[in-house]
């Protein structure tokens, strides 16, 4: 897959390049940026963690992981001083050009690889050598091949036995790791979710921007995935919604600064890990846990390659002295294969006597590691018993920040409404919104205020025009799928007595006053019979406003029925009329009796929170800003409390 750049963007060497792709010059530069950076060492156990046994690193060198990450799509560059690579769930298949298969392979198994292929080489010299040495019966290239199979099971023991010191210090002694249990969360995490494993940014200005750029990537990332899925079924996506939440892993930072811009931006954290939003909700699985035997089964296989690769040799050795009569020798494959499993165990088959001491030492060197073997079997089930009980007992806890995000959907209808809103969030998160265009939508993402992700959207005045309240919030609730609704801005009092400009209006009944019925028992004389629905807003939302402050100051809060309907009033008259026919009202707005019919529809929890205005006559703009401001922060205030946090209970 390629993304196109702008001019600007592209690296050193590369302009005339209309794809994303950066030189292997280019990703050694970058990689030495990394290792001078402030925090050059966190970023190394999270960039590149263990592998094998705990000695190994499992990922390739950084450069390499840049220009792997380059040529897959997944780095995200501005320049030497700004760049992220995304990392994709553990075991996801990614399309690519030819030969990035081989490239991954490179990059994700480096310890794997390192521990194979130096023995793989150092046997295929020693095969050759004894090749030669068979044809030629030059002495030294004999005795070249006797020390490369030699030195083949140096390597494997060396290996093994580290692996063995390593992990009893680690786990028995019980001495602190560097690769603390942060990381150990995030990569359990890194299963399930797309990961920003490295983000290096020296500019604090840019870091924001680049985070911005990170999370378009990843959409363009995911999208890809699906359509590469539905490709071959002969089906057409118009949309595509990703809302796909990137794990960052904040060692993965190289400076504090972007550190401090991540945890910033993504709100709620667990210490070492945080989730940056790319869509309105940001649904984060559950850890599963994960076994750690792999390495060890790989290392196992390897050990049995290299096993059947020493009986051959061992045969044409022992050929090469006792022929012609090889009688009670292991001269060849089946009895070379026989004598070194005994040697597994310590044993020596009667029937079976080498010739030469190089077999001998062969035979010591394989049961040295068998019992390594054996014991990293052992400390490895010891330790995976015990690191599943004490991570499975500590996860819920330590990730319950971040797994606990809910969504909240804020409704507004005027400019001054939206702006207030942005304004009273953006002091609570710090950062501006983002703007996000839908079908016949435009929402802003505002971040994470507590542990909720908010979003706001504006609607026309008024429930029924066609891009008003009612068919605006089902669009919404489709699209969105929050888990709350509130509808704020500005309203008229009809208690002016005991209310002021500025007050608060909290609705724990909302009437539609549009749906009527007009009868005329005498002639002249209509009577209006008001049929609109009565109906209560969501439990929890009018607790969490009844809440919100527990000290009484300016402006105050009213609670109380608020009417709802479609007519903007500006009539001592009319409001009168409205008065004698709702006594207990307490005030009256445009647009809640259209959000309340799309989200009891969709069983979306909805309330209508606004400020006192006007009096529904004599208007006049005077208090719009300062109404507009006074709701947004009453509902600032209800989502600091933390009521919100949690995703409401849906009955089935």
């Amino acid at each position: 897959m390629s993304f196109e750049l702008p001019p600007e963007t592209r690296p050193l060497g590369e302009a005339s390049s209309d794809r994303l792709h950066i030189s292997f010059r280019v990703a050694r530069e970058a990689a030495a940026a990394v290792r001078h950076a402030e925090r050059r060492h966190d970023v190394t156990y999270v960039a590149r963690p263990r592998g094998i046994f705990g000695v190994l690193r499992s990922r390739a060198p950084v450069a390499i992981i840049l220009y792997v990450a380059a040529r897959d799509g997944r780095l995200v560059w501005r320049s030497l001083g700004a760049f992220a690579v995304l990392e994709p769930p553990n075991g996801a298949r990614l399309a690519g050009r030819p030969g990035m298969s081989l490239l991954r392979l490179l990059d994700r198994r480096w310890d794997l690889l390192l521990f194979l292929i130096p023995p793989a080489v150092l046997l295929m010299l020693s095969a050759a050598s004894a090749a030669l040495a068979g044809v030629s019966r030059w002495l030294p290239a004999l005795w070249a091949a006797y020390l490369l199979v030699i030195g083949v099971l140096l390597h494997v023991c060396v290996l093994g036995i580290a692996a063995v010191v390593t992990m009893t210090v680690r786990w028995i002694l019980g001495l602190p790791v560097r690769d603390r249990r942060d990381w150990s969360v995030g990569e359990e995490l890194r299963f399930q979710h797309w990961s920003m494993s490295l983000c290096h940014c020296i500019d604090p200005a840019l870091a924001h921007d680049l985070l911005g750029e990170v999370t378009e990537r990843l959409q363009g990332l995911v999208r890809a995935q699906m359509m590469g899925a539905v490709g071959d079924l002969r089906v057409r996506l118009w949309t595509v919604e990703v809302n796909e939440p990137l794990l960052c892993l904040l060692d993965g930072a190289t400076t504090h600064a972007m550190r401090d811009a991540l945890r910033e931006m993504a709100g709620a954290n667990s210490d070492g890990v945080t989730f940056l939003a790319t869509g309105p909700r940001t649904d984060v699985r559950g850890r599963q846990v994960s076994m750690s035997g792999f390495d060890v089964l790989c290392a196992l296989v390897g050990m049995g390659l290299v096993f059947l690769i020493e009986a051959y040799t061992l045969a044409g050795w022992e050929q090469d002295e006792c022929l012609p009569d090889c009688a009670g020798r292991p001269a060849t494959f089946g009895s070379a294969l026989r004598w070194l499993a005994s040697r597994v165990i310590f044993d020596t088959p009667s029937d079976l006597v080498p010739l030469t001491s190089k077999a001998w030492v062969l035979g010591w060197l394989n049961a040295v590691m068998a019992v390594m073997a054996v014991l990293l079997v052992l400390v490895l089930a010891w330790r995976t018993s015990v690191a599943r009980r004490e991570r499975v007992d500590s996860f819920r806890k330590r990730m319950e920040p971040v797994l606990g995000t809910s969504t909240v959907l804020i409704m507004v209808a005027t400019n001054e409404e939206r702006d207030a809103v942005i304004q009273a969030v953006a002091g609570v998160t710090g950062v501006g919104p983002q703007r996000r265009h839908l079908e016949h939508h435009t929402t802003f993402d505002l971040g994470l205020v507590s542990r909720a992700r908010v979003l706001l959207a504006q609607t026309r005045p008024a429930a029924v025009d066609p891009g008003g309240a009612q068919l605006t919030a089902k669009s919404l609730i489709d699209r969105l799928r929050p888990d709350y609704l509130l509808l704020t801005g500005i309203c008229y009092g009809l208690r002016e007595g005991e209310q002021q400009l500025g007050d608060i209006l909290v609705c724990t009944q909302l009437r539609g006053i549009d749906h009527k019925k007009i009868v005329e028992p005498t002639p002249g004389m209509p009577i209006e019979i008001s049929r609109g629905e009565r109906v209560a807003p969501s439990v929890t939302l009018l607790d969490r406003c009844q809440t919100a402050r527990l000290t009484k100051g300016t402006p105050k809060v009213h609670f109380g029925p608020m009417l709802s309907g479609s007519v903007l009033l500006n009539s001592p008259t009319a409001r009168q009329e409205l008065i004698d026919a709702h006594p207990d009202a307490i005030g009256g707005e445009m647009e809640g009796v259209g959000v309340y019919a799309a989200a009891a529809k969709e069983k979306v929890d909805w309330i209508v929170v606004k400020s006192i205005c006007d009096w529904g006559m004599g208007k006049n703009d005077d208090w719009h800003e300062s109404a507009s401001r006074n709701a947004a922060e009453f509902v600032r205030d209800v989502l600091l409390n933390g009521g919100l946090d949690q995703p409401p209970l849906r009955s089935a």
